[in-house]
């Protein structure tokens, strides 16, 4: 190859390769950091409503138990006759056992202190008058929330003390809510973020930072408000939309529960991915470029090495192989190329057996012209000779005539048989095709042959597939080669031996195989065994055996071979289409 035609391949390949690579890699960039926002929008919205779900629920539990702990002290306090000392000391119990209650009281209806617990907390009548009347018409009241004089946030709740069916006192207790800011407290979003707890007029009642605490959120709007009553959503609390918030409803307490965080702080993690997503990407390009540089020039390498190998192919070696020491694309190509070259020689291979089968085929038509002339003239010689013998054999005879008469009797009989066999290679048969088992027809050949082969020490085997089919034959044909192949191998065979005859099913034929143990024969032999008249047993044979089951064989459009070597016997293999 020379060498402007490799930088012109070379370049050719960078300029295909590079832009594709560079693109790929932008791509899948982009399309990854849009997916990477997305997701991470989602997690993010997904992290912050968990938050304040389970801020909601523990506040939400915090205000069920306390109510629940003040309904079953009234109910107990309305059950029970008791004086004001035994209700001041089953205050004090209560107080003992609930913390979370900064201070207890019992009232009248009239609003008169029956018993008090601790009052350096004092209620203050005048500005709970609502709730007191709610008490006092039987439901339950709750207070808005309020600092005490160390600045910590409360509610008071208002419970009726039922007794025979009527409200006769009222439970009046402070709820503390240090343990929401202790839930608070344990909540961490990065450095900035924050969870707060505001009221249903948007003042903050809860919130890490103590100075916010009864300060209104700026951007807690009645609308959003309302729309967070309705279902839980965002809920923008910053004017220039520099946060992300969120918020949930808790009903019981007319409560919102948010939660904010600089959207700097939100999105720098992603931002920081992003910025080295870019910057690997970037790196992976450059190194894809080097990469594609040098695997390029790899790539022209075996390239080159093909080309060679091609050359070699060109100038007429066919059984050239192409070598292939790696597994891509050029190892496909060499596979190939293989391929065709094997091909390419297989076809010139049957391309000379064609014009040879054709030139026997010629020599065939030529040999049944002349064999039907002169076995024309021989059968009516043979026949003249026959009835001069008939007449001679009837007339007295000495010993000696009649061992000359067996002579020529037996010499007539190898004459008929040598021209029946003439005419049989040299005509193409008439097949009589019927279907029946092969495994039948072969069962008969060796049942006639097993006496003589028995007593020459010679073991007869049939190995057959029971799934081979029954196939479109002549039975006569067929059975006459068989006999013919089976006789030749026990010839073959001087003394003891053994005879194989082996069916089995490859592929899409039947594969037909008899062997022996006979002596064999060299390359030369083996190459003219099919030929008529040409035979290893000098003056024994005539040499039309083979050439009549070769014959026999391709006119039903099945194949025989051979395949032998001195001293190791030889077998003959016939190959049968399934279809």
């Amino acid at each position: 190859m020379s060498n402007p035609l490799k930088k012109k391949l070379f370049y050719q390949a960078i300029t295909y390769i590079l832009p594709i690579v560079v693109l790929s890699i932008v791509l899948t960039s982009v399309i990854l950091s849009l997916s990477t926002n997305r997701f991470f929008q989602k997690t993010v919205r997904a992290d912050y409503k968990n938050i304040i779900q389970t801020t909601a629920g523990g506040i939400s539990l915090y205000y069920k138990d306390a109510r629940t702990n003040l309904e079953s002290i009234a109910q107990l306090i309305g059950s029970l006759k008791l004086d004001p000392w035994q209700k001041e000391i089953a205050l004090t119990a209560f107080l003992q056992d609930n913390p979370q209650f900064s201070a207890i009281d019992l009232i009248s209806a009239q609003g008169d202190r029956v018993a008090q617990v601790l009052p350096d907390s004092p209620f203050q009548n005048e500005a709970h008058k609502d709730p007191i009347d709610q008490a006092v018409s039987g439901r339950i009241a709750v207070s808005k929330v309020t600092v005490d004089k160390d600045e910590l946030p409360h509610m008071d709740f208002f419970v009726p003390v039922f007794r025979l069916g009527h409200v006769d006192e009222i439970l009046r207790a402070r709820l503390s809510l240090k343990f929401i800011w202790d839930i608070l407290e344990g909540i961490r979003i990065g450095e900035k973020g924050q969870v707060f707890v505001m009221d249903g007029s948007g003042r903050i009642i809860a919130h890490k930072e103590i100075h916010k605490v009864l300060q209104p959120c700026q951007g807690a709007t009645p609308e959003a408000l309302n729309a967070i009553r309705e279902k839980a959503g965002p809920m923008e609390c910053d004017a220039e939309h520099s946060s992300y918030n969120l918020g949930i409803y808790i009903s019981d307490l007319d409560w919102v529960v948010g939660v904010t965080q600089p959207r700097s702080e939100v999105y720098g993690y992603l931002y920081q991915n992003i910025y080295w997503a870019a910057l690997i990407s970037l790196i992976i390009a450059v190194c894809s470029v080097l990469l594609a540089w040098k695997g390029t020039r790899r790539l022209l390498a075996p390239i080159n090495a093909l080309h060679g190998e091609v050359l070699n192919i060109s100038r007429g070696d066919l059984d050239h192989i192409v070598p292939i020491d790696r597994e891509d694309e050029i190892a496909d190509l060499s596979r190939a190329f293989n391929e065709m070259t094997g091909s390419l020689k297989k076809y010139l291979d049957q391309e000379v057996e064609t014009a040879c089968t054709l030139a026997h085929h010629k020599s065939l038509a030529i040999l049944g012209t002349v064999a039907s002339e002169v076995s024309h003239e021989v059968r009516n010689s043979l026949l003249g000779v026959q009835m001069m013998l008939n007449g001679l054999k009837r007339e007295p005879l000495s010993p000696s005539g009649q061992e000359v008469v067996k002579i020529i009797e037996k010499e007539m009989e190898q004459n008929s048989s040598l021209v029946k066999g003439f005419l049989k290679i040299a005509r193409k048969p008439d097949l009589k095709l019927a279907r029946g088992p092969l495994d039948g027809l072969i069962r008969e050949v060796l049942d006639r042959i097993r006496p003589e082969a028995g007593s020459r020490g010679i073991a007869v085997t049939l190995n057959w597939d029971p799934a081979i089919p029954h196939i479109r034959m002549d039975a006569a044909l067929i059975n006459n080669a068989f006999a013919n192949l089976v006789k030749n191998s026990v010839e073959a065979m001087n003394g003891s031996g053994s005879l194989a005859i082996t069916g089995k099913i490859a592929q899409e034929e039947i594969l037909v195989s008899v062997s022996d143990t006979g002596s064999g024969m060299d390359s030369e032999t083996l190459e003219r065994i099919f030929e008529p008249f040409f035979s290893t047993k000098g003056d024994q044979g005539i040499g039309l055996g083979l050439a009549i089951v070769k014959s026999n064989i391709e006119a039903h459009g099945w194949t025989i071979e051979c395949a032998s070597s001195p001293g190791k016997g030889a077998e003959f293999i016939i190959r049968v289409p399934l279809d």
